[in-house]
């Protein structure tokens, strides 16, 4: 259990607050991928990281938040998104919060990537994209804190 809970132990912390426009996700995605180097992941690993959490705030900017100008005519821009990178010694966790309106996570249908190719969309495969890209996910709507989305990446 002490190696259990050591495996655990926090060796760096970041947190960030963006405003909800797609123009900060880069500052984002550069912190993702320091953080991830550093705690020891592959470029390939870093990368999905780095993809899935791209998509993750790029959605809750359009569906939570509305889009950029809703976003910012609503005044939601100032809730903009908290995101706190979290390096362990066998994982790299990213929490994102958000106070926009949510979704249903337990009951959402993933398009598969057959289902895109065989459809005429340009469009939708960004949850498949997160939930393929980590290893794993969990997401709580209407939390005290927000909505949460948790990624997690094993080293």
């Amino acid at each position: 259990m002490a190696e259990q809970e050591n495996s655990k132990a926090v060796r760096g912390f970041v947190t960030l607050h963006i405003p909800s426009r797609y123009g900060y996700l880069r500052v984002l995605r550069q912190s993702v991928l320091d953080t991830s180097v550093r705690a020891g992941l592959s470029e390939f690993d870093a990368a999905q990281l780095e993809m899935a959490v791209d998509e993750s705030c790029a959605n809750i900017i359009e569906h939570s938040y509305g889009g950029e100008l809703m976003a910012t005519e609503a005044g939601a821009q100032d809730a903009g998104i908290h995101v706190n990178l979290i390096q362990q010694d066998d994982r790299v966790v990213v929490e994102i919060y958000d106070h926009g309106k949510g979704f249903d996570f337990d009951n959402y249908k993933f398009m598969q990537p057959e289902d895109y190719l065989d459809g005429e969309r340009d469009r939708g495969l960004g949850m498949y994209i997160i939930h393929k890209f980590v290893d794993e996910l969990s997401y709580e709507r209407g939390t005290p804190s927000g909505n949460y989305l948790k990624l997690t990446k094993l080293l």
